[in-house]
């Protein structure tokens, strides 16, 4: 989002916080998960515990990066109480920067401790993957990549989508991808991907309509995307990775230092953290993934055995993600010296 356009809607909350008289009392939440999703969850917070929820939400372009900017700008004047990250990697650099307070929620018992802040400063709950969205009208099952690597075999060439990688899930997954297979390999893939035509579009949701539209084969997306208009009845399935792992993205939730309503905070962590949310999220249109392994998974839905995944430290890969981001920009979008594009 333009300049401009960001500080309209930044203002937005701060009208609501300074001109509306409500009975009940208050907490903020930042929230770059998506809001089709995370607003039926706060409103049910809302009912239960009498608390009224101001909830700001990212822009789907900018996901992640714009409420994370705005957490380091307020560092020192904290508006918000509660940050819901949609992936780990941005949460773990704002801990870093100490922009959260440690919180221990009794409710995160049961949460692996991988999926958790050693220092108590975010805890991941309910994940996403990603994953390769594809037609199975016109593509077969047998035919699609087992890797990711494989999305630069020529037979690809022009027809793979991926979301623009400085922004979102999109940059975590390549952050993570430079973490594990070194800065080379990582560096060469994305030539390949470049050399191979591959589409770069606005946000996941554009991958995903690439594919829905016929003018891309498999788009390199995340579940929920996939899910929502599969739901719909829309011809498209997810294809995950048997060989290298799929990128597993929990939700984190983290106290922010300073927070205006510091109780209350800790009480909608608590609540976010439950088994109930957990179980709401399996069952709902994103089709999200419990952390726990005793949450009730639906008929349908995702579970953490049903995956090989990407054997990643999200420590390391939050320490790739700036260059991570900087080289996919340079191979992907700023055209190489003499070429446009």
């Amino acid at each position: 989002m333009r300049g401009g356009s960001w500080s309209a809607l930044a203002l937005l909350p701060l009208i609501f916080l300074g001109g509306c008289e409500d009975p009940l009392p208050q907490v903020v939440i930042y929230c770059s998960h998506d809001r089709a999703h995370a607003e039926s969850i706060l409103r049910s917070f809302e009912r239960e515990h009498r608390i009224r929820v101001l909830a700001v939400y990212d822009t789907e372009a900018n996901k992640t990066v714009g409420l994370a900017e705005r957490l380091r700008r307020e560092k020192a004047r904290p508006r918000c109480d509660v940050y819901w990250g949609n992936e780990p990697l941005r949460t773990i650099r704002l801990a870093r920067e100490g922009v959260f307070e440690p919180y221990r929620s009794p409710s995160a018992a049961g949460i692996p401790r991988r999926f958790r802040s050693a220092e108590d400063l975010w805890c991941g709950f309910a994940a996403r993957v990603r994953a390769i969205a594809f037609s199975p009208e016109r593509t077969a099952p047998k035919e699609l990549p087992g890797s990711l690597e494989e999305l630069v075999d020529s037979r690809w060439r022009g027809m793979v989508a991926i979301a623009d990688p400085r922004f979102g899930t999109t940059s975590s997954h390549l952050a993570a991808l430079r973490s594990v297979w070194g800065a080379d390999r990582y560096r060469d893939w994305l030539r390949q991907l470049r050399a191979n035509d591959v589409q770069v579009v606005a946000s996941n949701s554009a991958t995903r309509d690439r594919v829905l539209s016929g003018e891309a084969s498999l788009g390199l997306t995340d579940t929920d995307d996939i899910e929502v208009v599969r739901r719909r009845g829309e011809s498209i399935s997810a294809s995950f990775f048997p060989e290298g792992g799929t990128f597993l993205m929990p939700n984190t939730v983290a106290v922010v230092s300073g927070a205006p309503h510091l109780e209350r905070a800790k009480v909608l962590v608590d609540y976010l953290l439950s088994v109930e949310v957990e179980e709401q999220l399996a069952a709902g249109p994103s089709r999200q993934i419990p952390l726990r392994r005793d949450v009730r998974v639906p008929p349908g839905g995702l579970s953490l055995d049903a995956l090989v995944l990407l054997e990643v430290s999200l420590e390391e890969a939050a320490s790739a993600l700036p260059e991570a981001v900087d080289e996919a920009e340079r191979a992907l979008i700023d055209p190489p010296d003499g070429e446009t594009r």
